[in-house]
């Protein structure tokens, strides 16, 4: 009786996900259409959607909970019901990116944009290829299917090189033809977030993989010298992750230099700055790949692997920061009044004040969980105060400057940059403080 009323709730919590599911991909298809067709009407249902979506997840959750809490399932059926959590707040935030596109609509109408952006792009071949990935992933989830996952994992480059090549099409298109830039901006948001269903449908497809396998897709093949450097050591993971925060350091050092060179029109020295960044994010990402990709399986740590690649996520979450804004800033020159100009600078060295914290928490933390060590324990748990303090002071900052931008900025253009900036700026303090807190969560077991 007890197996009936488990299997009966598990189809219960299926169809929730998968009537969630079809609503999603509806939104991902309408919103897409929408801006094709600039159909304000469209886009508007494809928002209100947003809500509804909200609510499935909700229901996930709350289903998931109290299976686990009245049934106390196991083996597979437990790690269909840990995936469903996340393939729920992939697909909310799957929605969120839908949202994002139909509100182009009503800002490309105020260009006058025509239906089919005038400059040379591949964005519809990228839209096809993001929704080809959500939509395998999501029958990969219904039917259970492993090969149809990892097809999904394999076609995100695909996604990625189209990215990069709508982006490099799109910049050129604007700096041949000034009176595009305006245009251009809302078509590059439409790309980064079509090359975010992208990474959302690649994390359903490893859920599935993990659900039906028991296996973590990004750690089932490692490199056999890699692997002999990993073993030759007690626990190199936390030497990658402190490099890697070192180089994270490294980048954001330089990012106030590269806003100072923006706000003094220096072209030249900007971008300068900007590959130098790039350049130091690049190897942060090859140290992030070694620590995510090459782990053997039978590798003993005194954490569990997932709780180390959520924090990784978050500490390289921080580099992404500066790079999207440097990409941001290379979009368009600005006359920035001069003491608003000061208070970006302001709050870009505020954000990056809790960055002095990391490379020691790392340290510490690594101390304790390998030698139990309580005053490195004491030690990490202060820089977590630390850092989450410096991110308080951030995110008021923030706020105030935004109020400002909107008391005294009136060109929507003008108000929609500078805002966005001061997002992309406070998300630096966000993530570490994220980081932070999932390390304090892995020296408080």
């Amino acid at each position: 009786m007890v197996r009936v009323s488990l299997e009966r709730d598990l189809q219960i919590l299926k169809n929730l996900l998968v009537d969630m599911s079809k609503l999603v991909d509806e939104m991902i298809t309408g919103a897409l259409r929408a801006v094709e067709n600039l159909d304000k009407d469209l886009a508007e249902r494809i928002i209100k959607f947003d809500e509804q979506v909200d609510y499935y997840e909700h229901m996930v959750s709350l289903s998931a909970t109290e299976i686990i809490a009245l049934q106390q399932p196991v083996a597979k059926d437990l790690r269909f019901i840990i995936s469903a959590f996340d393939i729920a707040r992939n697909l909310e935030r799957l929605a969120d990116q839908a949202v994002n596109i139909a509100e182009r609509v009503p800002k490309l109408l105020e260009q006058n944009a025509p239906p089919i952006y005038k400059c040379e792009t591949t964005i519809p071949a990228m839209a096809k290829e993001a929704l080809f990935m959500l939509e395998s992933a999501i029958n990969a989830f219904i039917n259970e299917d492993v090969q149809k996952a990892y097809a999904v994992i394999k076609h995100d480059d695909i996604v990625d090189s189209y990215k990069r090549e709508n982006i490099k099409l799109l910049k050129e298109c604007m700096k041949n033809d000034p009176t595009h830039i305006d245009i251009g901006i809302e078509y590059i948001i439409i790309v980064q977030n079509l090359e975010r269903v992208g990474d959302h449908a690649c994390n359903i497809a490893e859920s599935v993989i993990f659900t039906v396998k028991g296996q973590i897709a990004k750690l089932e093949k490692a490199e056999p010298a890699l692997i002999q450097e990993i073993l030759s050591k007690e626990y190199p993971l936390f030497n990658l992750l402190f490099k890697h925060a070192r180089l994270v350091s490294e980048c954001m050092n330089r990012l106030p230099l590269a806003l100072e060179a923006y706000l003094q029109k220096d072209k030249k020295r900007f971008f300068e700055i900007a590959k130098h960044i790039i350049e130091i994010e690049k190897e942060a990402d090859k140290v992030k790949t070694n620590i995510r990709g090459h782990l053997p399986k039978g590798l003993i740590l005194p954490v569990e692997k997932f709780e180390i690649f959520l924090y990784l996520k978050e500490q390289d979450g921080v580099a992404d920061a500066a790079e999207e804004i440097i990409n941001w800033l290379s979009f368009k020159e600005l006359d920035i009044p001069e003491d608003l100009a000061q208070k970006l600078q302001k709050l870009l060295h505020q954000n990056l004040e809790p960055l002095r914290y990391i490379e020691e928490l790392v340290q510490r933390a690594t101390d304790f969980l390998i030698t139990r060590s309580e005053v490195s324990r004491n030690a990490a748990k202060e820089h977590v105060r630390k850092i989450r303090y410096e991110e308080y002071v951030s995110e008021n900052l923030a706020t105030e400057l935004k109020r400002e931008i909107f008391a005294r900025i009136s060109d929507p253009t003008i108000l929609f940059y500078l805002v966005n900036l001061v997002d992309m700026i406070a998300e630096i303090s966000a993530h570490a403080e994220n980081a932070a807190d999932l390390m304090r969560a892995m020296i408080a077991k």
